[in-house]
């Protein structure tokens, strides 16, 4: 099972204060190695596939750590102390807002990358089809039709998930309820 500065590692971090680094890491990260990045090549297409989920995987379990207010500051991944104490583990529990949810999409191939938002837990984009997936609170899962990649990325990049899937999302494509 991996450990927090296991977690860090995989963002580019060597201690993380605040939520908001710990976002703006995770966005870094994934504006590197989203697998769609990846299409026309298929020998970095596993890699980039299995590093997004290591990293989606590090920012759930450091941002739920932060949400009840357990993660430990300053772990330094290069430098532990001899008298530091065991590095605690943590397993995914997959819950949003302390209430439980189920991982992917009605579309297994898509990818599922976590936001932070007030109401939506991820989205996924499957540039074959345009179709953008939007999971909200409570596991319900939209997708939105013939969506251009260029709005999927600006919805990741965007400062405010919720705002922007209201002014460039909801109301501009069609959309389907699983």
């Amino acid at each position: 099972m991996p450990q927090i500065t296991d977690y860090f590692r995989v963002l580019g971090l060597d201690s993380c204060e605040s939520a908001k680094e710990l976002k703006s890491a995770y966005h870094r990260q994934i504006k590197i190695w989203h697998p769609d990045l990846f299409h026309g090549d298929p020998d970095m297409l596993p890699k980039a596939t299995e590093h997004s989920k290591r990293i989606n995987a590090a920012y759930e379990h450091l941002s739920e750590l932060f949400e009840i207010g357990s993660l430990p500051h300053s772990k330094s991944r290069t430098n532990p102390t001899p008298s530091s104490k065991p590095q605690q583990t943590y397993r995914t529990q997959h819950t949003y807002n302390r209430k439980p949810f189920t991982t992917g999409f009605p579309d297994p191939n898509v990818f599922e990358v976590f936001v932070k938002s007030s109401h939506i837990i991820s989205t996924g984009y499957d540039r074959i089809t345009g179709t953008l997936y939007i999971k909200f609170e409570g596991n319900v899962v939209y997708a939105y039709l013939h969506v251009p990649e260029s709005v999927f990325s600006d919805f990741l990049a965007a400062e405010s998930h919720g705002k922007f899937a209201h002014r460039s999302i909801y109301q501009q494509y069609k959309s389907v309820r699983y």
